[in-house]
């Protein structure tokens, strides 16, 4: 009975010193892999933002690009005819949509719903300026006509995207 009074009076010491080591060093490197992965991730953010940052910038660029009034400037040329102008809209907003498209992925959901919606209502103005016109009208007609429809609306589809992506932008950097 002595002899196992003496064992528990050497063994319990030791494995409470064991244990409170175990406790420690578990405690010790489980904050060192949380520091790690804090480091990690600054790192991440780090490198992540100038890519996002970059596509903001080329999302609100192609809400420039396809903003009525700049495209129709950029497009119109004397004498085409508002067939053919109708035909270079589109063609032109369908193409830079599909240059940009792999910005979506650094953009959120939101930010390019509102991109999306901004094209598609874009078109839908262009399209209805075209239908409202007789079959051989002038550019210069068609341009008129998209022009009104503009000057008839609050905001344009292109500024208030542009506003949603810029909003959403400052708010991620601050």
């Amino acid at each position: 009975m002595n002899e196992i009074i003496e064992l528990i009076k050497t063994t319990l010491p030791s494995l409470i010193v064991f244990g409170v080591v175990y406790y420690l060093l578990n405690q010790f490197f489980k904050k060192e892999k949380h520091l790690r992965e804090q480091e990690l991730k600054l790192i991440a953010k780090k490198d992540y933002f100038p890519v996002r940052m970059q596509a903001y910038e080329r999302a609100i660029l192609y809400l420039e690009r396809i903003d009525p009034n700049n495209l129709i400037f950029r497009i119109h040329k004397r004498g085409m005819s508002g067939k053919l102008l109708h035909a270079e809209l589109l063609r032109v907003i369908r193409e830079e949509y599909a240059h940009n498209m792999s910005q979506q992925v650094y953009i959120s959901n939101n930010g390019w719903n509102a991109l999306k919606k901004s094209r598609e209502e874009t078109v839908q103005i262009i399209n209805m300026a075209n239908g409202k016109l007789k079959e051989n009208a002038s550019a210069l007609e068609l341009s008129t006509g998209i022009f009104e429809i503009l000057s008839k609306m609050d905001k344009i589809p292109t500024d208030k995207a542009a506003e949603i992506l810029k909003n959403e932008f400052q708010k991620g950097v601050l």
